[in-house]
């Protein structure tokens, strides 16, 4: 399991870096309604009265911790839209890029899905606020292609949605539901498929042709 800022050598972390550390350990160990504010604490070596005072409260520090487990940040420094290729290249490179990510953390999602829905609080301020960052980040990516003429002057924010519909999808039906694995070939299909219909279409060519 990928711990946040697991990479940080251990003198060097900061009081907030090791309880983060160790509510992502407990929750993911736990659960929300079994971890305590006490037992993160007591992991991270220091007194419940400093948790406190960095978070406030269990619910925000696991508000912060789902938000670091998530790998939305390793998927933005690793996505461009606006690399060299064909439309279609582009967005299956970035879509292979994202699966990896997504399927290396898989664990994590399991433990928020089930977190989430048993507290719709959580579910709102965590779920929709993760959500929303990433339609933001794939939108802006969109209207770079759009602006290199890419793809034809379409609403970058259904385009965005569109595009991560089709990659999410495979991902819950594949990786968190399905047989956790995929033939390597088979999806290669399926994201060039996928692309080709995104940017060409499926309909009827203005010619008549197929």
């Amino acid at each position: 399991m990928t711990v946040p800022g697991a990479l940080s050598p251990p003198g060097r972390k900061g009081s907030k870096q090791r309880i983060l550390e160790a509510a992502f350990e407990l929750f993911a160990e736990k659960g929300y309604d079994g971890t305590t504010t006490r037992s993160i604490a007591k992991r991270a070596g220091v007194n419940e009265v400093t948790l406190f005072r960095s978070f406030g409260s269990k619910e925000a520090l696991f508000r912060q911790a789902a938000l670091d487990m998530l790998p939305l940040r390793r998927i933005k420094e690793g996505v461009d839209f606006g690399a060299e290729g064909t439309p279609e290249e582009v967005l299956v490179r970035n879509a292979r890029l994202v699966l990896g990510i997504l399927r290396e953390n898989r664990h994590i999602f399991m433990i928020l899905v089930g977190e989430l829905w048993r507290h719709p609080k959580l579910k709102e301020e965590v779920g929709t606020e993760v959500f929303d960052q990433a339609v933001q980040f794939v939108t802006g990516q969109m209207q770079v292609m759009i602006a290199d003429g890419r793809l034809r002057d379409v609403d970058p924010f259904v385009a965005a949605r569109s595009w991560m519909g089709t990659v999410q999808s495979h991902f819950l039906l594949n990786y968190l539901i399905g047989p956790g694995q995929l033939d390597p070939d088979a999806e290669e299909r399926l994201l060039r498929g996928w692309a080709d219909i995104f940017v060409n279409g499926a309909g009827r060519r203005g010619d008549g042709k197929r």
